[in-house]
């Protein structure tokens, strides 16, 4: 048995944007994991970063296009091709795009995640933070609120996954070295560790997962991974 956390919420219409992405702001089908652990430590107003495993499923019912206003900076103010201009740290101008551009979001998103947080002591400030969050939690955007439905300590089977398959009830992330079928779902590399450079203040990623999205309600044989008895669905960690 593996004790975990399972969280269930919900969102309207949230963007989980694709670093890669500008000119049309496109959209992961569910939350990279750096996302879910940020929105986690937000909600226990942790300050520094607790190491955790973290299994990511959920739905969604259709994606559509939305206008969104957007800001892009960067390069030193020209009055001729920029809307606005804001300081930077050498006490210089940087110029500011402002502009409409395509933002695709996912309607009545449910995910359903698995936390187990590397610290024993963490699995009640976790659960209690997630029922009384210090702020309001999104995920994807800024805007994109979250609702959460249902916050639970479950323990996860062992089992077999490879001698015997199990039906996903949700799409899921699942860590290529997790299945044996090479041809399965599209593989992401996702974001979940960073750090700080202080010199630069720059944000460097030290852990990046390479996942398979894959869909529900289809059989896999999986290795390494778990069983949510009460949901019947397998949970991989990464």
């Amino acid at each position: 048995m593996l004790k975990a956390i399972r969280v269930i919420l919900s969102q309207q219409m949230p963007n989980y944007r694709k670093p890669a992405s500008f000119l049309v702001r496109e959209s992961y089908p569910l939350p990279p994991y750096s996302s879910v652990i940020g929105m986690v430590h937000a909600a226990c107003g942790f300050d520094k970063y607790h190491d955790m495993q973290i299994s990511i499923q959920g739905e969604y019912a259709s994606e559509v296009s939305d206008l969104a206003t957007m800001y892009n900076f960067g390069i030193a103010y020209d009055a001729t091709r920029h809307q606005a201009k804001v300081k930077n740290d050498k006490e210089k101008y940087d110029g500011i795009n402002i502009g409409p551009k395509s933002v695709h979001l996912l309607t009545d998103v449910k995910l359903v995640v698995h936390i187990v947080p590397k610290d024993e002591k963490d699995y009640d400030i976790i659960n209690n933070g997630l029922l009384n969050p210090k702020y309001y939690l999104s995920l994807g955007r800024h805007e994109d609120i979250v609702r959460i439905d249902d916050v639970k300590l479950v323990d996860l089977e062992e089992f077999d996954f490879e001698d015997e398959a199990e039906t996903l009830k949700y799409d899921a992330y699942v860590p290529v070295e997790n299945l044996d079928n090479d041809a399965i779902g599209t593989i992401y590399k996702l974001t979940k560790k960073f750090s700080i450079d202080e010199k630069t203040n720059q944000r460097n990623w030290d852990q990046v997962v390479k996942v398979r999205h894959v869909s529900k309600n289809q059989a896999y044989s999986l290795k390494n991974s778990f069983l949510d008895a009460e949901l019947r669905t397998p949970v991989s960690f990464a």
